[in-house]
């Protein structure tokens, strides 16, 4: 089955919102996933949110995805501004161009963007991958991030997807991270 990995919303604005050992943990995990992802050739494929919260406003900064963990080029972007990473955007015909059936997602902000993503994406007949060190929010509602992404991976595990580490992924070695 041809599969994608998709990364959802890694801004700087957002990254930024993380503790800074989280924000450190979460790229060093991105990295080594991209890299490894690449290496298998499998597709990356970048979805950046549009507008609010955040202050997310084309153009600036904030708004850029994550110099750390940036598309290559020839690799797409979807722009996107709700959380649902398919309403009106073109995701999905990326995907159909790419012969996509599979999605390992990862990304900001669990509860949100990811979650909604993983969702419709299995709503839309693709599986789903949900990986599980690579993804990441903030504290939200007295909650802290590892209750929330507890939370998130006890739904989708129950609902709508697998949940697997990046070390399982794409014949994961540490070299994407060098």
């Amino acid at each position: 089955m041809p599969a994608a990995l998709l990364v959802i919303d890694v801004q700087r604005a957002l990254l930024a919102e993380l503790a800074p050992e989280r924000s450190a943990e979460f790229v060093d995990t991105l990295t080594k996933l991209l890299a490894n992802a690449r290496a298998s050739g499998c597709p990356v494929v970048y979805v950046r949110h549009d507008g609010s919260p955040y202050e997310l406003v084309p153009g600036t900064p904030d708004w850029e995805v994550a110099s750390e963990i940036a598309p290559l080029p020839g690799e797409p972007i979807v722009e996107k501004r709700f959380r649902d990473a398919f309403r009106e955007t073109n995701l999905a015909d990326v995907l159909s161009t790419l012969g996509i059936d599979e999605l390992f997602v990862s990304g900001m902000q669990t509860e949100f963007c990811v979650d909604a993503t993983v969702r419709e994406a299995e709503r839309r007949g693709f599986r789903v991958t949900l990986v599980e060190d690579a993804h990441a929010t903030s504290p939200s509602g007295g909650l802290t991030e590892e209750q929330i992404r507890a939370h998130v991976h006890r739904v989708a595990r129950d609902e709508v997807a697998r949940i697997v580490p990046s070390t399982e992924l794409f014949g994961f070695t540490d070299a994407g991270a060098a």
